[in-house]
């Protein structure tokens, strides 16, 4: 199996979001909600704040789903006493009957996106950054958010992509500088990304195991 790995920032976790996986997201969620607001605070004011904090990694997981992704990544602690208000989606696509040459799909991409889509290489393979501003009613908001895609094509794997959109909320200026700071941090995430081939994806009873023994 081919797949691609990131390397993220201290603080950000990955939660898986497919069906198979179900258990880890569960345990890896209510792991993030101890480590954020141990057992140790009181209960009649930590409470209230747990079930926030579920309330919203749940509903971001199960966005994550409904979009196809297999897992989503973003960050629980602060930066400089700023909680960062964006999450990551992450696919792998396969489309065998899609055209091999992977440039073509990728001039259709940027031809659509006009001035908003960028060509780039991330890990040696070529690839589209689309932008766009959401409006406030399909993300539920008052105010408008900033959402980036990327298309990566897959080395030697026509019809392989992996398909990447983080989503940075903004408070109404999507041109202000901490949205443009949040932006370059998930680009730079995103470029981190490298495939492997023949990849062995462990099942999740191998990777419970793996999370109880951290």
């Amino acid at each position: 199996m081919i797949d691609f790995e990131l390397i993220v920032p201290d603080g950000w976790v990955h939660i898986p979001t497919t069906p198979e996986f179900n258990r880890l997201r569960e345990r890896t969620i209510n792991a993030v909600i101890r480590q954020a607001l141990p057992d140790t605070l009181p209960r009649d004011k930590a409470g209230p704040w747990r079930r926030i904090l579920r309330r919203d990694l749940t509903d971001a997981t199960d966005e994550a789903a409904r979009q196809g992704a297999r897992a989503v990544v973003l960050p629980v602690q602060e930066m400089h006493g700023m909680r960062l208000p964006g999450s990551l989606l992450l696919s792998v696509i396969e489309d065998p009957d899609g055209p091999p040459d992977p440039k073509m799909v990728l001039d259709s991409i940027l031809g659509d996106a006009g001035p908003d889509g960028m060509a780039l290489e991330i890990g040696g393979c070529p690839a589209a950054r689309v932008s766009q501003i959401v409006d406030s009613g399909p993300i539920k908001r008052k105010t408008p958010a900033v959402r980036v895609s990327y298309y990566v094509a897959a080395p030697d794997a026509p019809g392989v992509w992996g398909v990447l959109t983080f989503t940075v909320l903004t408070d109404g200026d999507v041109e202000a500088d901490a949205v443009r700071a949040i932006v370059l941090l998930f680009d730079s995430v995103v470029c981190t990304l490298r495939w492997a081939d023949d990849v062995d994806v462990p099942t999740e009873d191998e990777l419970l195991v793996q999370f109880a023994g951290n």
